[in-house]
């Protein structure tokens, strides 16, 4: 699972989450070139903690981008 997380032309957050990572890919996508300079990008990816078992955000942004 992804949450992606952006901000529009406009100025406001958007948030998507999919399992898809093509329409994570086509998201970057859009928010990059929607917004070149103010789009905050974000991505992350559910994953377990080793230690814990417990599911966690963890950052993906560098993995798309």
């Amino acid at each position: 699972m992804f949450k992606v997380q952006w901000r529009n032309p406009q100025g406001r957050l958007v948030t998507a989450s999919t399992t898809s990572t093509s329409t994570v890919r086509r998201y970057a996508l859009q928010a990059t070139s929607a917004a070149p300079e103010a789009h905050e990008l974000r991505i992350e990816q559910i994953a377990v903690d080793g230690t814990t078992g417990d599911e966690v955000w963890v950052d993906a942004t560098a993995d798309f981008i």
